[in-house]
């Protein structure tokens, strides 16, 4: 193994490791566990967080009961399983506030319905741009007695230990625990740019095509766009609808599906970053994906200072990626990093 491929290891493998001193000290090993919000959407971030969720409870031996997404959510589903060892998880990201209501409202919904069962909130970037959304979500924690809020950065911490009153503590996305990738794909382009078209944008300077080397090759696009096969198992979901509410109440059968999808919308996402010799981006799971497959890439922040808080918190010391706020060096220092991996 090269050095730097040694340093890439054990930036995955630290992180890994910060991330159980949390975990394993607030889910015991005979949690009976509870696991809401699948993202069922194509965005590849999503589903990394998802896979690091199921590789992190795999690795403790934790069985998942019962399993959703914001529409298929049942209470009375859950109520019937309910026991004392029940800890619901809800899955991790980067919707706790106002940006994402549909979430906001869904996480709202299941803690007033489980008052004192506890609850733990996976790592999530906190990001609210209403006083009175932060009074409510507050209040409801605050009732419901017996919440853990994990926070994925400094900000987030700082933001959950002055407004939540919750038992707290800052935690490494999940998607680290996918581990080390090895992907077997030769670059298509000197620079694949992974650029967001959501309400997280902040700057159209990644895809500025003024700023381009004339000598280089280079590939634009988002990774929100299912794949034929991606459609054909939702569609498959949607239409099995009416038999799973028989036979499978809990999901559980239906969590196979969702996992494999995840890996399906992992699989795309590997593709589309190795496509590129050097990615730039200002998607924070492009990041931490490019880690995972040891690829070098630029970052741009997203509209609320997500990526650079996150970087600034656990990845910085990652060399093969450069956190660039002065939007005209983007290209520029995607060329010193070309320069560096052509030297190894």
């Amino acid at each position: 193994m090269s050095q730097i491929q040694q340093i890439q290891s054990n930036i995955i493998l630290t992180l890994q490791a910060e991330a159980r001193k949390v975990l394993d000290a607030i889910i015991p090993n005979d949690a009976h566990i509870i696991l809401l919000d699948y993202p069922n959407y194509s965005n590849v971030g999503d589903s990394l967080i998802w896979l690091g969720e199921i590789a992190y409870l795999k690795i403790r031996g934790l069985k998942v009961n019962y399993v959703c997404d914001t529409e298929n959510y049942n209470k009375n589903n859950i109520r019937k399983i309910i026991n004392k060892n029940s800890i619901i998880l809800m899955n991790g990201g980067g919707n706790f506030g106002t940006l994402w209501e549909k979430v906001h409202q869904f996480r709202l919904k299941v803690i007033q319905d489980f008052p004192s069962i506890k609850i733990i909130q996976l790592p999530q970037t906190a990001y609210f741009d209403e006083e009175e959304k932060i009074k409510e979500i507050a209040d409801v924690i605050r009732q419901h007695g017996n919440y853990t809020f994990l926070a994925r950065s400094k900000k987030t911490y700082d933001f959950a230990n002055e407004h939540l009153d919750a038992e707290l503590h800052i935690c490494p996305d999940m998607a680290f625990f996918i581990g080390g990738i090895s992907p077997d794909l030769n670059p298509k382009h000197d620079r694949f740019i992974l650029s967001r078209a959501d309400l997280e944008k902040f700057s159209d300077a990644l895809s500025d095509k003024a700023q381009f080397n004339q000598n280089l090759n280079y590939e634009i696009a988002d990774w929100m766009n299912a794949s034929k096969y991606e459609r054909f198992l939702h569609r498959l979901e949607m239409h099995s609808g009416w038999l799973r509410k028989i036979v499978d109440p809990n999901n559980l059968l239906l969590l196979c599906l969702w996992n494999h999808l995840s890996r399906v919308r992992m699989k795309r996402g590997i593709k589309l970053l190795s496509s590129g010799r050097v990615v730039m981006t200002d998607r924070l799971h492009a990041h931490i994906l490019s880690i995972l497959i040891g690829k070098p890439h630029v970052i741009a922040d997203n509209s609320y200072g997500k990526i650079s808080d996150f970087y600034q918190t656990w990845t910085f010391k990652n060399t093969k990626s450069v956190l660039v706020s002065d939007l005209s060096r983007l290209h520029s220092e995607a060329d010193k990093l070309d320069e560096l991996v052509k030297v190894k």
